[in-house]
């Protein structure tokens, strides 16, 4: 098995990428820990992982909330004792003409797809360092790589997501430590489908495609590293 008993955690595994990457791994003998605010969501992931033959757990988090983030890392430190992968999936979307953005929204974009990339990269950093290994998968957007209209909050998080990644790389290769971001073009999962109601579905890339993605970085070899990957799609 590719990721046979390596722990990965994934963030915003209850549904969409994330649901679909944890699955992904654990058909390939990764120890899964799902985070996100819904215990249900995850809870059902966690069970469908088992199912397929991994082990899973599931820890109701928010990524904005450090003390919520710590929490996450120290469950899985005490459960598994390393942490080789993480997965910073979490996000949201909320899109508005620059002069209708309401500055809420501007805050909860960048709070999810930005801090939260930092919190959780921070709170594993140094333990990857330590143990002389880990990879960072952090899952941007096509968005993160090219500005549109009504994308003032979106993108600005997403273009962060980017350059982390490149600064955590950075840091972490005298370690052993990767950091990779994927940016995707649109994916059918229902963030997409309430902010775009008249996408044509078939254009869509599935969440398991991205997932493939996702683990085939996972499993590349120590030596060998992507460290951005796009996703295009026909709707693009």
């Amino acid at each position: 098995m590719k990721l046979q008993d390596q722990v990965a955690i994934i963030t915003g595994g209850g549904r969409g990428i994330g649901r679909a990457t944890a699955l992904a791994f654990a058909q390939e003998g990764a120890k899964v820990v799902l985070a996100a605010k819904t215990e249900a969501e995850i809870e059902a992931v966690a069970k469908e992982g088992q199912a397929a033959g991994g082990e899973a757990m599931a820890v109701v988090t928010d990524v904005t909330e450090k003390s919520d983030v710590q929490a996450l890392v120290s469950q899985t430190l005490e459960r598994f004792g390393r942490v080789d992968i993480l997965v910073n999936n979490a996000g949201v979307a909320i899109h508005n003409l620059i002069p209708n953005i309401m500055e809420a929204d501007w805050d909860l974009n960048i709070a999810v797809n930005l801090k939260g990339v930092f919190l959780c990269t921070q709170a594993v950093f140094q333990p990857m360092c330590d143990q002389g290994s880990g990879h960072i998968i952090n899952v941007s957007s096509v968005s993160g790589k090219n500005g549109h209209a009504k994308g003032g909050a979106y993108c600005a998080s997403k273009w962060g997501v980017v350059g982390f990644t490149e600064v955590t790389n950075n840091e972490g290769k005298l370690f052993g430590v990767k950091a990779s971001v994927v940016c995707p073009g649109p994916v059918d999962t229902r963030m997409r489908r309430e902010n775009h109601p008249d996408d044509v579905l078939e254009n869509l890339t599935q969440p398991e495609e991205v997932a493939d993605l996702i683990l085939f970085l996972a499993a590349q070899s120590p030596r060998a590293h992507t460290l951005e990957a796009v996703i295009r799609t026909p709707l693009m």
